[in-house]
């Protein structure tokens, strides 16, 4: 078992209006990207906030979800049905859209990966493989959940802790 100390962590639950909150955290309204990218943004820009660290390219970021960005891909689709031009539309349904936003919103340059999985506690042995990381939970529906913890591998003597079963062992409306 590897132990983890928790840097940064968001886990409160997704407000009326966080897209408001992350137009402040960035200064300016993101553009092209898909509410389940800017969902990601504004939770992540969250986590970071509440730390006196810089992410630096070294952390890895991992982000776990169970539906992704279907919402829009759903779109497309029917745009597609539709012979309809969609651009903008498609790029959305790329969930990797959201490390092209913390690229450009934080200067990152490190290794991030999305993991898609029916349930959460089957994904974490894939999420917890670094020494540094930035882990979350994202999904739009059926509410939107926006959950970072940033871990650092820590040594299990150095730490007052208590072990957890799973980090997404909770509902996307409780606190940890």
């Amino acid at each position: 078992m590897r132990t983890f100390k928790i840097i940064a962590c968001n886990n409160i639950p997704v407000e009326n209006d966080w897209q408001q909150q992350l137009v402040t955290l960035l200064g300016s309204k993101p553009r092209r990207l898909s509410r389940w990218c800017e969902l990601g943004l504004w939770g992540a820009l969250s986590c970071l906030a509440r730390s006196d660290q810089r992410l630096g390219d070294e952390v890895a970021i991992r982000v776990y979800s169970e539906l992704g960005t279907m919402k829009v891909t759903q779109l497309a689709i029917a745009q597609a049905r539709e012979h309809l031009p969609m651009p903008f539309t498609f790029m959305q349904t790329q969930p990797g859209q959201l490390f092209n936003a913390f690229g450009s919103a934080l200067n990152w340059h490190g290794d991030g990966a999305i993991v898609a999985a029916n349930t959460r506690q089957n994904a974490e042995t894939l999420l917890l493989q670094e020494q540094i990381v930035l882990v979350a939970w994202v999904d739009e529906t059926p509410q939107p959940v926006s959950r970072w913890l940033w871990l650092q591998s820590a040594d299990v003597e150095e730490l007052a802790w208590q072990p957890l079963p799973s980090l997404f062992q909770t509902s996307p409306t409780a606190q940890w």
